[in-house]
């Protein structure tokens, strides 16, 4: 079971929707997250699904008429495929695959018929189009069997497709395609629709307006027309009214010039609605009001969204049917791009926009307030997550990426342990690489440069922690919070003294009154203050391990030469440079302390491993695996300790772990047992506790999946036993990059294990070691 499940958006327009059902879908690297947003205070990410090999480019729900609640959706990717996600037994399952072969770069689809799921076996009709770099589109037929075509293919004179929308003609089944161009220009495109076998889309109209590429559009349908808003690069929203020509004709001499065309004998005219000027720059996203007061009225209302980072809810006036802005939310200031896409939610009491950085940002209406407040959503990196570690006390999780960031995770209990981002102590101008807790309150971090960095808790997140798990052991507290001076790298220490807490209040805090930090609170007031900076590697600091007892900290950078290759141990009271070991001649992947400190464990490119004793206050080169007859014949990615102390274990990108003895007989440095797992190894995580006489070895592989093997040692002899493999929906679908396990202060059936991976995820698995 996946208790938690933390990552970002990607960064791609129409990669989010918010169905009728109340969940939102959003692509997440090359999976499809699902998202539950009235879970709890502010949601949860409640699985992933992946079956894509690329980037996920866009996701949407497949609307059904009559207000029905969704239960398909369709992904489509960069390595050229489009997904049909269907609903059963509460589960998505990848239903179809369409093979375009060229990068997919927009999708869209429609029920032709919809109908309830008869049985497993039968699928509503559906037409799908995508559009690839080619400049082609293809429209795709599903039929009730689950068998997928391509009906037609249509091309425009070099001119590249950048979006496409279906509706349907109104009064009539007769699917209506919007097809924006790179001339800024909309195509209307109709089928006459008697059968299948002869569907076949026709241009009968062009919309000219624009001024620059039309980026999002949809339709809506009001009596008997529909509405069709488009928004441009151009920062401008175009309505266009598609009427049946027996309405009654309009005698405003200001009305605009009608575009007619015939469809079966029926004539049909467009008519320009409205242009909406509100927007300072590109308009990325557009969305309806999905309520509707009867079976032909509906409340018209749209959202937009653009790069200003402003969302906007635009409505007629009641008496003289201007369009006008009467809402307006959105971000002030900060590093952020502006915002992607934009959706209400199926109550239309939320609109949900996500933005540059992944980030999710949620307006609810307050029928209290009768006005729009932010709201707390789940968060996570929107790059490749590249290291973890655990508080000492299990009370967080802190995570390092390469989107410049490292963030805290933690839970409040409510019903159940409910996780969530509580801090971003550093918002770097480097790529992350590395990071270990020294003391429960202070940390370093490695990035691609040459210092490291070492931070220290601010008092806002002492009176935050102190809200979740109730202790205070906050210890030479520095400042109440951080900032970064424009154009710096150094988190600056700030005092404010209206911000301390009583300790009164804490102490009467009650979980249900806890309101966790929103986007905005995160980026702004959970910065940690820098306290020292450690300088003496030539090249970027690759790896870096604390000493449990928080008194040394070993740092390693990248190298190609046995100089840069030595490890350096840092005192931590003084900040001085206390050893330098030699031993590796490439760079040393990663290192870690015994439990109890006694040995320090480094692994490294030159497929060796070295152990170090600490002796008379020093540590001395001990042991070292040997080039010749060596068990690991690639690069060894990864190493772990056995809780007491006794064993510990290498892995490597040729798929073998191996387990060693700290202590050696004469020369012979050999494994005492290894593992052929015939993937690359790239993270391993030994359980901190003995299970029922068996050790628990969690392992990560490049494929993203995870294995958690039973280890049992009675006397000389080893036996392994495969205990639970995780997928790539269930783990991560790209390189684990770190695995670990929760420090527990009380023996517990469950263990909680902690991975991050180059797909940008963090989860934390609960294992039920007795099931």
């Amino acid at each position: 079971m996946t208790s938690y499940i933390s990552c970002a958006c990607n960064r791609v327009p129409h990669s989010v929707d918010w169905g009728k059902n109340g969940l939102i879908c959003f692509a997440a690297c090359h999976a499809v997250a699902i998202y539950d947003p009235y879970i709890s205070k502010i949601g949860k990410i409640t699985n992933t699904l992946h079956q894509h090999k690329d980037r996920v480019n866009t996701v949407r729900w497949i609307k059904r008429r009559n207000s029905k609640i969704e239960s398909e959706l369709l992904s489509s990717s960069v390595d050229g495929t489009v997904i049909v996600w269907s609903k059963k037994n509460n589960f998505f399952n990848c239903s179809c695959i369409i093979e375009v072969k060229n990068i997919v770069t927009f999708s869209n689809c429609i029920y032709i018929y919809d109908q309830d799921f008869l049985n497993e076996e039968t699928f509503s009709k559906l037409l799908i189009c995508t559009g690839s770099v080619e400049g082609d589109l293809k429209i795709w037929f599903r039929d009730t069997h689950n068998n997928v075509k391509c009906l037609q293919t249509l091309t425009f004179n070099r001119k590249l497709p950048i979006e496409a929308c279906f509706s349907f003609l109104p009064n009539t089944d007769l699917p209506l395609l919007a097809i924006g161009l790179e001339n800024s220009t909309i195509e209307l495109y109709i089928t006459n629709f008697n059968t299948i076998e002869k569907l076949y889309f026709v241009k009968v109209q062009v919309l000219v307006g624009h001024e620059d590429w039309v980026r999002c559009m949809d339709f809506n349908y009001i009596n008997d027309s529909i509405l069709l808003a488009s928004g441009s690069q151009d920062a401008m929203i175009r309505l266009w009214k598609i009427s049946a020509s027996n309405i009654e004709e309009s005698n405003n001499e200001l009305h605009q010039k009608k575009q007619i065309f015939i469809v079966n004998g029926s004539k049909y005219h467009i008519t320009l609605e409205s242009v909406l000027y509100g927007h300072e720059g590109w308009v990325y996203g557009i969305h309806w009001y999905p309520l509707q007061l009867d079976n032909k009225n509906r409340i018209l209302r749209l959202l937009s969204c653009s790069l200003d980072k402003s969302m906007i809810i635009w409505e007629p006036d009641e008496i003289t049917g201007i369009w006008s802005e009467k809402v307006r939310v959105g971000e002030v200031g900060g590093n952020s791009m502006g915002f992607y896409g934009c959706k209400f939610s199926g109550n239309g009491l939320n609109i949900l926009a996500h933005g540059y950085q992944g980030s999710f940002h949620i307006w609810e209406y307050s029928n209290i307030i009768k006005n729009w407040i932010p709201k707390s959503v789940p968060s996570g990196h929107f790059a490749e997550v590249v290291d973890l570690c655990w508080d000492s006390n299990g009370r967080f999780l802190i995570t390092a990426s390469r989107d410049q960031t490292t963030r805290i995770h933690a839970f409040w209990k409510s019903e159940i342990e409910f996780w969530h981002e509580i801090g971003r102590p550093q918002i770097h101008g480097y790529d992350m690489s590395c990071l270990a807790m020294l003391t429960p309150y202070m940390f370093a971090s490695g990035a691609e440069e040459k210092v490291v960095r070492i931070f220290v808790a601010s008092a806002i997140f002492k009176n935050c922690l102190k809200k979740l798990v109730n202790v205070d052991d906050f210890k030479n507290m520095m400042a109440d919070s951080a900032s970064v001076p424009a154009l710096g790298l150094t988190n600056k220490a700030t005092f404010n003294n209206n911000i301390t807490i009583e300790n009164n209040t804490v102490n009467d805090f009650k979980s249900e009154d806890y309101i966790p930090p929103t986007e905005e609170e995160l980026i702004q007031n959970t910065l940690w203050p820098e306290l020292q900076k450690l300088y003496g590697h030539g090249y970027e600091i690759f790896s870096i391990a604390a000493r449990h007892d928080g008194i040394l900290l070993a740092t390693a950078c990248k190298s190609s030469s046995p100089e840069h290759s030595a490890i350096l141990l840092w005192n931590t009271n003084t900040w001085t440079q206390v050893q330098k070991l030699i031993s590796h001649q490439l760079t040393v992947t990663q290192m870690e302390f015994s439990p109890n400190d006694k040995y320090l464990l480094s692994v490294s490119r030159d497929r060796r491993w070295s152990l170090f004793e600490f002796k008379d206050d020093i540590y001395i080169l001990i042991a070292t695996s040997l080039k010749k007859d060596n068990l690991h014949t690639r690069i060894i990615w990864c190493c772990s300790w056995m809780h007491d102390s006794s064993f510990f274990a290498t892995g490597s990108r040729d798929g073998k772990i191996g387990i060693w003895n700290v202590k050696f007989s004469d020369d012979k440095i050999i494994p005492i047992t290894s593992l052929d797992v015939k993937n690359s190894v790239t993270a391993l995580a030994f359980s901190l506790q003995n299970i029922q006489d068996f050790h628990i070895l969690a392992i990560g592989f490049e494929t993203g999946c995870i294995e958690i093997q039973k280890l049992k040692i009675i006397v000389n002899n080893f036996k392994w036993e495969k205990y639970i493999v995780y997928d790539s929906s269930q783990a991560h679908h790209l390189t684990v990059k770190r695995l670990k396990f929760r420090p527990q202060k009380k023996y517990s059936n469950t263990l909680q294990l902690a991975s991050c991976g180059s797909d940008h995820i963090v989860k934390i698995h609960d294992i039920n070691v007795f099931k």
